[in-house]
């Protein structure tokens, strides 16, 4: 059962890693980047556990040692509103000025 749910975790991770794919490549820090702890250039199985036993975490709200639909959902919307947010920076400087940020609080 374990197995299986942290599969579905990392199928939900990586289903949204295209989405996001772009502004990390932009900011050099890319999934990859951050899942190769030790910056040798491979991902270890380690590695790899450990970065989404970290992402599950984040998304088991309550911390009960489950991720609930519910929970998963709520993670995925935050994803994308950090995207959005990501997206409304019009620069490649990272920040969002009041320009910026107009359009997308509309």
């Amino acid at each position: 059962m374990k197995k299986l749910l942290m599969l579905s975790v990392c199928a939900f991770a990586f289903s949204s890693m295209p989405a996001l794919a772009g502004h990390h490549e932009r900011s050099g820090h890319n999934m990859f980047e951050k899942m190769d702890a030790d910056a040798d250039g491979a991902v270890t199985k380690e590695e790899f556990v450990k970065a989404h036993e970290e992402r599950f975490t984040k998304m088991d709200a309550d911390g009960d040692g489950k991720v609930t639909k519910a929970e998963a959902e709520a993670a995925k919307a935050e994803m994308r509103k950090k995207h959005e947010e990501m997206k409304s920076d019009g620069a490649d400087d990272e920040s969002v000025t009041t320009d910026e940020a107009a359009p997308a609080a509309e």
